[in-house]
Parts: C-alpha cells; sequence; structure tokens
C-alpha cells in the first residue's frame, strides 16, 4: 500500500487527475490489492497473449 500511496502522490506533484495501473488477469490478489485501496475497474484488453485488466484511481485534489 505504501507503493501505491507514493505512486497517487508523484502523479498529484506531475497534476495528473488519474493513475491507471495494469495487471495480468490471473492475479486476482493483485486486484483485490487494488481495488481495496481505492482504483477501479476501468476496462480489460488483450495484448499479445496476455489478458490485462486495467484499474483507474481519480486523484483527489490537494488540499492547502
Amino acid at each position: 500500500m505504501t507503493l501505491l500511496a507514493w505512486a497517487v502522490e508523484y502523479a498529484r506533484t506531475l497534476g495528473k487527475r488519474y493513475l491507471r495501473l495494469d495487471c495480468d488477469d490471473l492475479h486476482p490478489r493483485l486486484r483485490a490489492v487494488y481495488e481495496g485501496f481505492g482504483f477501479r475497474y476501468h476496462s480489460q484488453r488483450q495484448i499479445g497473449a496476455y489478458f490485462v485488466f486495467r484499474y483507474e484511481y481519480q486523484i483527489p485534489p490537494q488540499v492547502i
């Protein structure tokens, strides 16, 4: 979870509104980690012989 929090903060410093991550469809535990952090399922895509699940996290605006 620490790495995901870092990725969100880094994306925020770059001015991004969303962070997207992909994972192999054969890793349900990794998908559960993403979902537990707050990522939402975005789509599924085939890349070569592999299927990946794409997740998206909406980065909340920074409160000053």
